[in-house]
């Protein structure tokens, strides 16, 4: 059965789905033309549902749209995420379209003219504004948010800390003690909260010997090389870097190797997240597996399940993850 949406009874009366909401709830302060407007869509989609001819609903995927950049079909990341979505959706008969958007355009012209034409939108990327996803969710747009906690919204996150602490950990117990943690980014939800398990492993080591440090890299990497040689020219090898990403690891690992550094005898380096290019590289890059599927199901079916009933309360699924050792660290 197909799920209905106020949004989608709203853009077929040509009406605003608080009027759509009042009309249904029989509340005044709705002109009785419009009122009637509203029953005789309600009629029209019931005839539609009972002949199985019901239209489906519109689902966007928000993007940033500097993550266009990044890879979004396909093996990266958020591609495997993608894929997942899109199968629930088709499995239910619903429509999905990708919505590049601008997180510094201001939120009234996004959910008002870019977003608008949704009946459910999901959310992607850390660096997703909280605001933009509670105004979403206050205008009763169904709204899940994938890759970031955002408090009073539907979410789906990894366990970025958990995974952060336990593959630095896995690194000390190698032996190595110089350490750094690479992101591109602290302002990054995700990439801070991995920098808290580097630390949280770190602190729990007991260990003095240890010298370390974290390090931005900047978007798009700008500062790799920079940052990079700076490591090398401080700490003496053997040196170990853990990177915020598996994106990240992969481009120290193509700078170190262009310098001649031996990955993992002078430089072990691990990752997060297992894209598939992790067990391509050369040595194969140990990292940390997020389900990224399941991720995207998850949020999926979320979607769905508020479409239907948008009184839920919201939740926070947080995603287990798990080591992968492969032959980047000694």
């Amino acid at each position: 059965m197909k799920r209905w949406s106020m949004r989608e009874i709203a853009r077929r009366a040509g009406v605003s789905p608080a009027t759509v909401s009042r009309v249904m709830n029989g509340q005044g302060n709705v002109s009785p033309e419009l009122a009637e407007r509203v029953r005789a869509v309600l009629r029209s989609m019931q005839r539609e549902q009972r002949s199985g001819t019901a239209l489906p609903n519109r689902i966007g995927i928000a993007i940033p749209r500097r993550l266009e950049g990044y890879g979004m079909v396909g093996d990266s990341f958020y591609g495997e995420v993608l894929s997942a979505i899109d199968k629930v959706m088709r499995e239910e008969g619903h429509e999905l379209a990708l919505c590049p958007y601008d997180p510094e355009e201001p939120f009234d012209v996004l959910l008002n003219e870019t977003f608008s034409r949704y009946d459910g939108l999901i959310l992607l990327g850390a660096d997703t504004p909280d605001q933009l996803a509670r105004e979403g969710v206050q205008r009763k747009l169904p709204v899940v948010v994938i890759d970031k906690h955002v408090h009073g919204v539907d979410s789906v996150v990894s366990d970025n800390v958990g995974g952060a602490e336990a593959v630095t950990c896995f690194v000390l117990s190698r032996g190595y003690q110089n350490l750094a943690y690479l992101c591109e980014t602290l302002d990054d939800a995700s990439f801070a909260a991995r920098a808290r398990g580097f630390s949280q492993a770190i602190a729990a080591s007991g260990r003095t010997d240890l010298r370390y440090e974290i390090c931005e890299v900047g978007r798009g990497w700008l500062k790799a090389q920079q940052v990079l040689d700076h490591l090398i020219a401080t700490y003496p090898f053997p040196l170990a870097i853990v990177a915020g990403n598996d994106m990240t690891a992969l481009h120290i690992l193509a700078l170190a190797r262009a310098k001649g550094i031996a990955v993992p005898s002078e430089l072990g380096l691990v990752g997060f997240d297992d894209v598939p290019l992790a067990s391509m590289a050369e040595p194969a890059l140990t990292t940390v597996r997020v389900d990224k599927a399941e991720m995207g199901r998850l949020a999926a079916q979320r979607l769905l399940e508020r479409l239907t009933r948008p009184d839920l309360t919201p939740v926070t699924a947080m995603m287990h993850v798990s080591l992968v050792v492969r032959a980047s660290t000694a």
